[in-house]
């Protein structure tokens, strides 16, 4: 690349949609990150997912660009006249450019979890249209997981590029879901397809959550909330990629080296609404215990409590866990604190001591191990490295 002048302040371009939450989200991100570090002058305009790139851009002699344009061509052009680029889509084996997105491993497993601990074993994943790098890993993921865990899956490509409309779609999504196994969690990529699913499903007289529960991804709560049955999603923290994007795309205009190779961020945790908020295990007992410690695994409980609570033997107890939901009642209280913890570092800044009395430690320092356990990093570290701005 070659060397160039950089404006003082610098000139960057956001090509990212507005049209979307991601897009906004990651602008918010890019946006938190100027106003700790800048200034710099910014063009950005509305735009949607899959817009042109402007046609000044081809002579443009900017500093910087941080991109989620659908075309590399504009980008590549201007990385030869000098210009820095991270780009926020083009998730390849051989990046371009620097490229960072969430970890689509970690939101699968987010997902898998999230059923698994309600109790299904019955799994379905609804692909997207075209070829997406993301959606291939996540699907990947997805399925990987669902099948260590001794579960079933059933995969439906998206069928919105054969030239159905609307109507009939849904009616061949309401006969694909009618052939799954009950109860099943569905996982779908995105919150107008989890839209559409619920209400395929409702058309099709299928119960919502107890006969068919939906996760999606992204968290718009405007979509999740007009949804026929409001709508389970994971936020993906995708305010934390536009920070990443603004932090990476500075150390380059000054100068600094930065390896073309995808970037993963963590992403957050689901929003549970309606869609999924049920537990599917036939044994009431069991389903009374894991309600128990939903609602108090956070205050001090042990396995003797949860036995109590369901009005059985610790033995009988542990069997039943074992037989209906693969884990112990003790591996079901620590993953419902690591839950909490991990939602309390993300999204507060209570300091260790205020976290641990929150989750049921007496001391921060019994916290910290077994966070580290947990997590395989110190809180302290989880929280730098999973937060924009820290």
């Amino acid at each position: 690349m070659p060397s160039r002048h950089v404006s003082n302040p610098p000139h960057v371009a956001l090509i990212v949609e507005t049209s979307k939450i991601y897009g906004r989200e990651i602008l918010r991100g890019i946006s938190s990150y100027v106003r700790l570090h800048g200034p710099w002058s910014i063009y950005a305009s509305e735009r949607g997912e899959d817009d042109p790139d402007p046609p000044w851009l081809a002579n443009w002699q900017g500093d910087g660009i941080i991109t989620r344009s659908l075309s590399r061509k504009g980008c590549l052009a201007a990385r030869a006249r000098g210009i820095r680029v991270v780009s926020l889509r083009h998730l390849l084996n051989k990046p371009d450019f620097p490229t960072i997105f969430p970890d689509q491993h970690l939101v699968a497993k987010r997902l898998v979890d999230h059923f698994l601990e309600r109790g299904f074993r019955h799994f379905a994943y609804m692909g997207v249209r075209g070829d997406k790098g993301w959606e291939r890993l996540r699907r990947k993921a997805f399925v990987s997981l669902v099948k260590s865990s001794g579960s079933s899956i059933a995969v439906r490509p998206f069928l919105g590029e054969t030239g159905m409309g609307w109507e009939e779609e849904e009616e061949h999504l309401a006969q694909w879901l009618h052939t799954l196994p009950k109860p099943v969690g569905v996982m779908v990529n995105h919150d107008t397809q989890g839209i559409q699913l619920l209400d395929a499903a409702r058309r099709g007289g299928i119960r919502v959550p107890d006969e068919v529960a939906v996760v999606s991804v992204d968290n718009d709560s405007v979509l999740c909330d007009i949804a026929a049955v409001p709508l389970s999603s994971l936020d993906q923290q995708v305010q934390t990629v536009g920070f990443r994007a603004a932090e990476l795309l500075d150390r380059m205009m000054r100068g600094g080296k930065i390896k073309a190779k995808n970037y993963f961020t963590e992403p957050g945790d689901i929003v549970v609404r309606q869609s999924s908020d049920v537990i599917a295990v036939a044994d009431e007992s069991v389903a009374r215990a894991i309600r128990f410690v939903r609602e108090n695994a956070c205050k001090g409980v042990n396995v003797a409590d949860v036995a109590r609570a369901a009005g059985l033997s610790r033995r009988t107890l542990e069997s039943r866990f074992a037989e209906h939901i693969g884990r112990t009642p003790l591996e079901e209280i620590q993953e419902a604190r690591f839950r909490r913890i991990r939602q309390l570092l993300l999204e507060t800044d209570y300091a260790l001591p205020k976290i641990a009395e929150l989750t049921g430690f007496q001391y921060q320092e019994y916290l910290v191990r077994f966070f580290g356990k947990k997590a395989g990093m110190p809180p302290g570290e989880f929280r730098r490295t999973t937060r924009f701005g820290r």
